[in-house]
């Protein structure tokens, strides 16, 4: 066909499929300079340039409509609006994947730490623990599995709101004040960690850093046999409680550790040693 390029020339050319070429020239993207009676379509050589930015555009991210309108319409205004339009969508995206990166990290250092659990079992330790920030997400109802599991998607589902993802643990929040009554699950409520300070979060309370008294353990919250044991030993060894207690869980049900159908936690109690 003399100085004509075939759909497969063409398309060799650009690194791209025959039926890329047949999409475009159905959505009115890219034409055949002619099609003979056969069928066969046939581009020149002057339409490479076309092609070529049309690859570029695409290659970089841009939707196929956006790319029709553009060349439609283009200048050297347009193609500027149009670039500098895509730039800041990828910057966002950016700063979406490196905060989806950070939350992947936090929750691998989570799992990494309860694999390499080398502490045992109901034993109580002395820990200094840092500061953190938390959302605190009052029970409604009577603590039980289904309320655990349902408050802690009120908190998950605020974070969300905050564009945020549960990659830094979450747990259980006694108060202080209930720790030796009957009602001790009065006022609690579950806490989630943030992986980064939002100062507009609504129910942000802050655990303080400090000396605690840490027992790890196979059992949920409402399980208090464990609770009751460490505020025993806490009474035992000359120590005082000094602020809320904190039931971490570090591990859900859903990994069934050592054929547990409960959580792998550690309670953790603020204390001063009493002189």
């Amino acid at each position: 066909m003399g100085n004509y390029l075939s759909i497969s020339e063409m398309a060799a050319i650009h690194n791209i499929s025959r039926q890329t070429l047949i999409y475009y020239n159905k959505i009115g993207l890219f034409k055949p300079v002619r099609i003979d009676e056969n069928g066969y379509r046939y581009y020149s050589a002057e339409q490479i340039p076309l092609l070529r930015e049309i690859c570029f555009l695409k290659s970089i991210g841009i939707k196929l409509n956006s790319i029709k309108h553009h060349i439609g319409n283009r200048n050297v205004t347009t193609a500027i609006s149009l670039l500098e339009l895509h730039e800041e969508f990828i910057n966002k995206e950016i700063d979406y994947l490196l905060k989806t990166r950070k939350f992947i990290q936090q929750r691998l250092m989570k799992y990494g730490e309860a694999k390499n659990f080398k502490y045992e079992l109901d034993k109580p330790m002395i820990e200094e623990l840092p500061e953190r920030k938390v959302l605190f997400i009052p029970f409604e109802n009577e603590l039980c599995r289904e309320e655990l599991h349902l408050t802690l998607m009120k908190a998950w589902n605020v974070l969300s709101k905050h564009e945020m993802l549960p990659s830094e643990g979450f747990g259980t929040v006694i108060l202080k004040d209930q720790l030796r009554k009957d009602d001790v699950f009065k006022g609690a409520g579950i806490y989630t960690s943030l992986p980064f300070v939002d100062a507009n979060i609504e129910n942000l309370i802050t655990l303080p850093a400090g000396q605690y008294v840490c027992m790890y353990k196979y059992g949920m919250p409402y399980h208090t046999e464990f609770l009751k044991t460490l505020i025993q030993w806490i009474d035992d060894h000359q120590y005082k409680i000094v602020g809320d207690a904190i039931d971490a869980c570090l591990l859900d049900t859903t990994f069934y550790e050592n054929d547990q159908n409960v959580d792998f936690c550690q309670l953790q109690i603020p204390v001063e040693k009493i002189y």
